[in-house]
């Protein structure tokens, strides 16, 4: 296992090489929804780098930024245990941006806008930036991202052919806990009352995906939205079904296209998303 602070140090290490190399992003807070993404990299890729970087301007506010759980010992400690050859890339804000935090404006039209675009302004520039940046620092042959983000999945496939970048974007199945809460960094945060009523997004999806076969979308989802206001520690974001590949709003299903279901929800001060395919 090599662990590298700057981009130099690792650029220099990789030069000696001409491997095909497997990214996986992070912002560290490593679960088993991460080592799954880093395992099948293992298995396509010659080289895998694991970067753990919590990019503050993906923040809304600096409170959320604060409280980020951050424990860089026990993520070196996860990723040695997968496999000792692994690649981990630990930079500071410094190395990544210099004395410029900036956050580049993509223009990702209405994908970019809905859904967590609507709820989080300017996010997915955000996270565009310092994908954009790691694609081009390391020239990857794949990276790896999580479905739980699905909707950032389409930003990054989005990027690529923006910027022309010679990557392939692979998209994994959500890890999930045996009651169905999807597997998150923010879980961590969590009270042990909160995190008891965390699985109610997963059970409110599938719940969502089985009444939508003999009802009209908007009258299951009402029904549900007035269920949520009876929890006071809950607060419903958004629960909608999109088409899959455009995210464009539906009002009824068409069997020949595909569709995933999005919710959002505040437990607390703790603010949680999931989806699942239709």
């Amino acid at each position: 296992m090599c662990l590298f602070h700057t981009t130099k140090e690792i650029i220099d290490f990789l030069n000696k090489t001409n491997k095909s190399i497997g990214l996986v992003p992070t912002m560290g807070a490593l679960h088993l929804g991460h080592t799954s993404l880093i395992k099948k990299a293992l298995i396509e890729n010659d080289i895998v780098i694991v970067s753990v970087f919590v990019n503050p301007t993906q923040f809304d506010n600096k409170t959320d930024l604060i409280k980020y759980p951050r424990n860089i010992q026990s993520d070196i400690e996860k990723i040695k245990n997968i496999n000792n050859k692994i690649l981990i890339y630990n930079p500071s804000i410094k190395d990544i941006y210099n004395d410029n935090l900036y956050v580049k404006n993509f223009d990702f039209g209405f994908i970019g806008n809905e859904l967590e675009g609507h709820f989080r302004k300017n996010h997915f520039n955000s996270v565009a930036t310092i994908v954009e940046k790691l694609f081009n620092i390391f020239k990857p042959s794949r990276a790896y991202f999580g479905e739980k983000d699905y909707q950032q999945i389409l930003i990054i496939k989005s990027l690529k052919i923006k910027s022309n970048l010679k990557v392939e974007i692979i998209s994994c199945p959500t890890i999930r806990e045996t009651d169905g809460l999807a597997l998150s960094s923010r879980n961590y945060l969590l009270s042990e009352k909160e995190r008891k009523i965390a699985p109610i997004l997963y059970k409110t999806l599938l719940n969502l995906k089985n009444k939508i076969k003999n009802d009209q979308i908007e009258s299951v989802i009402f029904k549900i939205e007035n269920e949520f206001k009876l929890t006071p520690s809950l607060k419903l974001e958004y629960l909608e079904i999109r088409e899959a590949l455009s995210l464009k709003p539906v009002k009824k299903i068409n069997k020949e296209k595909k569709y995933r279901a999005f919710i959002s929800a505040r437990i607390g001060k703790i603010r949680l998303i999931d989806n699942i395919e239709l």
